[in-house]
C-alpha cells in the first residue's frame, strides 16, 4: 500500500491528487498572515514555537492510506508539514533551514474518519516565513 508513492520518483506523473492546495478545505489556527490566493501563497506564523498555524481537515473516504507532497521555500525560521489522525501526528517533513523544502511522505490510516493536513511553526525562537507553491494530498483504498 505504501509503497505506492515510490513508484513515483517524480510527482508531476502521480495520479490526479484527491486534493490540492487551492482544492483543501483550510483553516487558520495562528498566523500572522496566510494569503491563499497569492501564487505562490504567503505564510506567516505567529512567534509561538511549534504551534499549528494551518489545517484542512478532510474525510478519508474508506482510503486505508494517504500520500502527501509539497512544495515550499522557507525564508525564514522552519516549517513542519504533516499528517494528524485522532489528533496524533502519523506522517511529518521538517525543515529550519532557509531555501527551497519539496518532499513527499506516506501512511497508513487508521480508522477514524477523517485526517488532517497540517503546517506547523518549526521554530523556537519566534516566527517562521515561507511561500508554498504546491501541496497535494492522495487518498489510497
Amino acid at each position: 500500500m505504501l509503497a505506492w508513492q515510490y513508484d513515483y520518483a517524480n510527482p508531476a506523473v502521480h495520479a490526479k491528487p484527491d486534493y490540492d492546495f487551492t482544492t483543501l478545505p483550510w483553516q487558520a489556527a495562528h498566523p500572522q498572515q496566510f494569503d491563499i490566493k497569492s501564487n505562490p501563497a504567503t505564510l506567516v506564523t505567529n512567534a509561538e514555537p511549534f504551534a499549528y498555524q494551518v489545517f484542512a481537515i478532510v474525510n478519508r473516504n474508506g482510503a486505508r492510506a494517504a500520500s502527501f507532497h509539497f512544495d515550499v521555500t522557507v525564508e525564514s525560521g522552519g516549517v513542519t508539514i504533516g499528517l494528524l489522525q485522532d489528533g496524533k501526528w502519523i506522517a511529518s517533513s521538517s525543515t529550519q533551514s532557509p531555501g527551497r523544502f519539496t518532499d513527499s511522505n506516506s501512511t497508513l490510516l487508521g480508522s477514524a474518519r477523517s485526517i488532517t493536513l497540517v503546517i506547523a511553526n518549526n521554530n523556537a525562537s519566534g516566527e517562521s516565513r515561507l511561500t508554498v507553491a504546491d501541496i497535494r494530498l492522495y487518498l489510497r483504498k
